[in-house]
């Protein structure tokens, strides 16, 4: 009977360890880290980033909405407190603009090592601005807005 016991636990040990090994430590080694994998274009973390901000309920500004966004890096989240602080509304630093386009396209990136350029267009005839983004932590986020038209 007691051997019979050994037996039974040394099987119920050898299943757990596969099970371990199956699940939790082969995945990663087979195919990468779930970040890895999931690395997002400079454009699509602007594109995503600025479909949120033209659909959002509100002024994402006025809200301080965009302090726990993903798409932001912590220097262009400090950048728009103190904009925000400073009490000169006259333009959106975001949108580089008074008024909310309808429709913002992100184009193709240009990258350079950890560095990344997006040129933005907006609905509003001929207006477009220029978006930098830096890469920390295998993931992109926006650094800076430059109204260029």
């Amino acid at each position: 009977m007691k051997n019979k016991k050994q037996i039974a636990f040394l099987i119920i040990l050898i299943a757990v360890a596969a099970a371990t090994l199956l699940f939790v430590i082969l995945p990663p080694i087979l195919y990468g880290t779930a970040q890895e994998t999931r690395t997002t274009a400079p454009e699509q973390v602007v594109q995503q980033f600025y479909d949120w901000y033209v659909s959002y309920q509100g002024n994402p500004l006025v809200d301080k909405a965009y302090q726990g966004s993903e798409w932001l890096s912590p220097a262009f989240i400090a950048h728009l407190d103190d904009f925000t602080q400073s009490g000169e509304w006259r333009v959106d630093p975001v949108l580089c603009a008074q008024d909310v386009p309808n429709e913002v396209t992100a184009h193709p990136a240009q990258v350079s090592g950890d560095r990344a350029s997006v040129e933005v267009t907006t609905s509003f005839t001929g207006h477009g601005l220029t978006v930098e983004l830096v890469k920390a932590g295998g993931a992109w986020a926006i650094d800076k807005v430059a109204c260029s038209r």
